[in-house]
C-alpha cells in the first residue's frame, strides 16, 4: 500500500505541468513580490496547474518563506474597553477571514499586564498587531519599537505614536454632532458625562467636539455642566447624572460617551421624576442593542465596527505586501442615529428640585 505523504504534489510538480521555472511557481503560489512581474496568463497557467494536480500550499512553509505567518492579533487593554468593543472585535474577526487570516485575541486587565504580555510574547513572526489601548502607557509601551522593526501595528483608538498606525472612528466629530442635535433642537443647558481621566484619548476627543459645538452656538462652556465619572457603565451614568443634575438643575439635555452611561442617566433622571425625553434629552454613543430596544429608544452614534474593521485589516495587509509607504492616520465618521430620547427644548418643563 503506498504511502499517501510520497504521492502529495510538490511544487516541482506544479512547475512540470504548467512549463515554468520553480521560482516562478513559488512567487505566484506565495503571492509575493516577484509575482508582480509575472503575466496574467502565466499565474492563470500555474494555478490551473495546481487546481488540477491537487497542490496544496504548506502554511508553515509559506510563513517562513515570508518571515511571517497569516496570524493577526487583537490586544485588548482592560475588561471595560473589550466589553465596550465586543463588535469591533467581532468585526476584525470576519474581516480578518475574508482575507484568509487567521485571528486571536488577547486581554490584558491593566497597562502593566499589557506590557508583560508584549514583552514576554514573541510578536515579530505575526502578520500583524491590532490594538484597543486608551491609556498613556500605550505612548511609552514596548509597541513603538515593535513597529520600528517592522510589525505592522494598527490602533482602534485615536492615539498617535509614531510608526503606528491609526483607524478609528472620529468621535470629536461624534462629539460635535450630537451636542450640534441638541442645540437644533432648542437645548442650551447641555450636560456632558465621561470617563475624562481613565480615558483620555477617547473621552476627551468627544469632549473638545462638544465644546467646539457650544462654542458655535455662542453657548457657555459651563464647568458645572461637565462630569467625569470612574464607572465606564451603567453605574457610572446614574452617579454622574446625579452630580451633575445637583450642581445644574436647569439642565435639560446631556451627551453621554457610550450608551451605557447614557441608561444609566436616564434611570437616574426618572428617580428625580425627569421623563425622558419631555424633560430630558439624552445622547449616547456606540449604537448598542440595549440602546436600541431601551423605551425610550437611545439617540445614539452609529461606530460603523465592519467599517473600521475593513480598514484595520486592509492597513495591515498593504503594510506586509509593501504597498503602504507609512504610518496610516484614518478617521471614519459616524452616523447620528436619532431615536425616541431626543426631544425639542419647548417641550422640557422646569426641573424638580433635588433637595
Amino acid at each position: 500500500m503506498s504511502n499517501p505523504r510520497s504521492i502529495r504534489p510538490t511544487i516541482k510538480d506544479v512547475a512540470r505541468a504548467a512549463g515554468v521555472s520553480q521560482s516562478t511557481v513559488s512567487y505566484i503560489l506565495n503571492e509575493s513580490r516577484g509575482a508582480l512581474r509575472i503575466s496574467v496568463e502565466t499565474k492563470e497557467r500555474v494555478l490551473a496547474a495546481a487546481r488540477q494536480l491537487g497542490y496544496r500550499c504548506n502554511p508553515l512553509g509559506r510563513a517562513l518563506q515570508r518571515g511571517y505567518s497569516n496570524q493577526v492579533l487583537l490586544l485588548m487593554v482592560t475588561w471595560n474597553l473589550a466589553t465596550s468593543h465586543a463588535a469591533t472585535a467581532m468585526s476584525l474577526s470576519r474581516a480578518a477571514t475574508r482575507r484568509d487570516l487567521a485571528f486571536t485575541v488577547h486581554v490584558a486587565e491593566d497597562d502593566a499586564s499589557a506590557e508583560v504580555f508584549v514583552r514576554r510574547t514573541n510578536l515579530h513572526n505575526f502578520g500583524g498587531m491590532l490594538v484597543l489601548w486608551d491609556s498613556p502607557a500605550f505612548q511609552s509601551s514596548s509597541l513603538r519599537q515593535l513597529a520600528g522593526e517592522g510589525l505592522p501595528i494598527v490602533s482602534l483608538l485615536p492615539d498617535h505614536t509614531e510608526g503606528i498606525s491609526v483607524v478609528t472612528a472620529d468621535r470629536e466629530a461624534a462629539g460635535y454632532l450630537g451636542t450640534r442635535h441638541l442645540i437644533d433642537l432648542g437645548h442650551r443647558e447641555i450636560g456632558f458625562i465621561g470617563d475624562v481621566e481613565s480615558r483620555p484619548n477617547t473621552t476627551l476627543r468627544k469632549l473638545s467636539g462638544y465644546q467646539r459645538a457650544l462654542a458655535e452656538a455662542k453657548l457657555t462652556a459651563n464647568e458645572n455642566l461637565i462630569q467625569n465619572v470612574i464607572e465606564f457603565g451603567f453605574e457610572g451614568g446614574q452617579r454622574g447624572f446625579r452630580a451633575l443634575l445637583e450642581r445644574a438643575p436647569e439642565m435639560t439635555a446631556v451627551f453621554c460617551i457610550n450608551d451605557a452611561i447614557a441608561l444609566g442617566a436616564i434611570c437616574a433622571a426618572q428617580d428625580f421624576g425627569r421623563e425622558c425625553p419631555r424633560e430630558l434629552s439624552v445622547i449616547g454613543y456606540g449604537d448598542s442593542a440595549e440602546g436600541r430596544h431601551w423605551r425610550p429608544a437611545l439617540t445614539t452614534f452609529e461606530l460603523g465596527s465592519d467599517t473600521v474593521a475593513q480598514h484595520a485589516i486592509d492597513s495591515i495587509v498593504r503594510s506586509r505586501s509593501g504597498a503602504a509607504t507609512g504610518a496610516a492616520n484614518v478617521l471614519l465618521p459616524g452616523d447620528l442615529v436619532p431615536r425616541a430620547s431626543t426631544a425639542p427644548r419647548e417641550s422640557a418643563s422646569p426641573p424638580p428640585s433635588t433637595g
